[in-house]
């Protein structure tokens, strides 16, 4: 246990007893530093000039010698010895003056126990930091350690800034996996890495780095020490690696992920290129790497469960307004593929194949708010009914607008009656100003509804919607579009 002269010196200024006696006793009681106290400023300065002390606690506002004056004097007398003032609410304008200055920190009356000694055991770490560079009396050569020390932190901020914002740009398990370990050989410059997920009693090998991938048994080697422990372990020259079960002879380092207390994976470094052990540093580094990672990994796993059971309710509400209207069963499904065919054939972006994947299948969500007589009416609608159905598309954006991850599919299902020449609803876009998922999609709609048997209609045949499309490319769709759904193979056996 620190002892008080372990712990530090500690001298008081001020006027009021009271005062004094108050942080006297904080500092010796809750603290446990050893105190000595001055009754005004040139007695303060007294005993700094034939003392040694770790901290100066000192009142702004005394007779004789204020504390702005005692800061400049100490100064000069002992220029490393850090000042705290001490100060009441009226004068904090003052003190962050004082701290301009040079004095290290303020205090406020009345004082609270824990923001007194808290501000003395940070001021006494960094004391104690100066301390080990400070040992020989060299203060210049000692600042430039600190600055070399302080900038090698802050490259290791910007390289784990730079690895979080990669990671948080990795939205499938596997792509992390990949990248994390080719970022850990990067990092550490190791040239044999591997990560891998814990799975009945098998690390099996999920990327690796100068490692053969596979499963091994985590049986009676470090990776069993890992699990064991829940903690990272460093192994000696010697002992067997775990991937060959060959003797090392570089340093080896294995780190739990652990997710609910329970580690579910392992990321393994070894044979470092500059051929040395990993340094406590180094392992800091890595142990905090690998929890960012972890915890990328974690939240991908909660968002998959939240987004397939977001997922399966948003397709049961479809579900049931297709069971209120057997004329349109599977009628999402159809035009979902319809539409996929057409990005295929148009080359679209994954991200829009997505999009229409989903938004594709609730593009017609919004019919939950339409009223039965009017969704399942026999003959054609008046006026006012048509007015009710054009409604869905704003209702179903508005049921997905709260989901903010949802855009592009909130756009299929807004858009997907809008027409090229702009007399669509219920916005009146024209031309590209239509999202062109949304664009495919009316194509793909359309055509479903055509070839589908309806309460006022039979179903059209394909040669005939096909020939309805071609006719009103430029109209009512895009040319190109048209085009392309002429080439699928649902569209075949027509040219536009």
């Amino acid at each position: 246990m620190e002892t008080e002269k372990e712990k530090g010196k500690v001298l008081i200024i001020d006027d009021d007893p009271v005062v004094r006696d108050v942080l006297s006793d904080i500092l010796c009681a809750a603290g446990g530093y050893e105190t000595c106290t001055a009754t005004d400023g040139l007695d303060g300065i007294d005993k700094i000039r034939n003392g040694s002390f770790d901290i100066i606690f000192t009142d702004l506002k005394m007779p004789k010698l204020n504390g702005m004056d005692l800061l400049k004097e100490t100064k000069k007398l002992s220029p490393f010895t850090p000042v705290v003032m001490v100060t009441g609410i009226s004068s904090i304008d003052v003190a962050i003056n004082a701290m301009k200055e040079g004095a290290k920190d303020f205090i406020t009356k009345p004082f609270r126990i824990d923001k007194v000694t808290s501000v003395a055991e940070r001021i006494m770490g960094e004391q104690k930091l100066m301390g080990r560079f400070c040992g020989c009396g060299d203060y210049e050569g000692s600042l430039g350690r600190l600055n070399a020390e302080l900038f090698k932190k802050l490259q290791e901020i910007g390289v784990l800034q730079s690895i979080s914002t990669e990671l948080d740009g990795l939205h499938y398990n596997k792509d992390i996996y990949e990248r994390m370990v080719e970022m850990a050989s990067r990092l550490l410059l190791a040239r044999e890495v591997s990560f891998g997920i814990i799975e009945n009693g098998m690390f099996r090998i999920k990327s690796a780095i100068g490692v053969r991938e596979g499963d091994i048994s985590i049986e009676n080697n470090i990776f069993e020490k890992v699990v064991k422990s829940r903690n990272y372990y460093l192994a000696s020259f010697g002992e067997r690696n775990p991937h060959n079960n060959i003797p090392l002879a570089s340093a080896f380092l294995s780190i739990p992920f652990i997710i609910n207390n329970e580690v579910f994976g392992m990321l393994n470094l070894s044979d470092k290129a500059d051929e040395a052990t990993f340094m406590d540093d180094e392992i800091y580094l890595a142990l905090t790497f690998a929890k960012k990672a972890a915890l990328r990994i974690e939240n991908n796993a909660l968002y998959e469960v939240f987004y397939n059971n977001l997922i399966n309710t948003l397709k049961s509400l479809v579900i049931s307004i297709e069971a209120r209207d057997s004329y349109t069963k599977h009628h999402s499904e159809r035009v979902t593929s319809y539409a996929l065919q057409i990005a295929d054939i148009m080359d679209l972006a994954d991200e829009d194949k997505d999009a229409i994947r989903f938004g594709g299948y609730l593009h017609d969500i919004g019919k939950i708010g339409v009223r039965d007589t009017i969704l399942m009416k026999p003959g054609r609608l008046t006026m006012e009914e048509m007015e009710e159905i054009k409604m869905h598309p704003i209702i179903g954006y508005n049921i997905l607008k709260p989901l903010k991850f949802f855009q592009n599919e909130r756009d299929i299902i807004r858009y997907h009656h809008e027409k090229f020449d702009g007399s669509g609803y219920p916005d009146g876009l024209k031309g590209e100003k239509i999202p062109t998922i949304a664009r495919i999609l009316t194509v793909a709609d359309t055509y479903d509804a055509m070839t589908s048997s309806r309460p006022y209609r039979n179903k059209l045949a394909h040669n005939y919607a096909i020939k309805e499309l071609r006719d009103c490319s430029s109209s009512q769709f895009d040319r190109e579009i048209v085009r392309a759904f002429i080439q699928t193979d649902t569209g075949r056996g027509a040219e536009l």
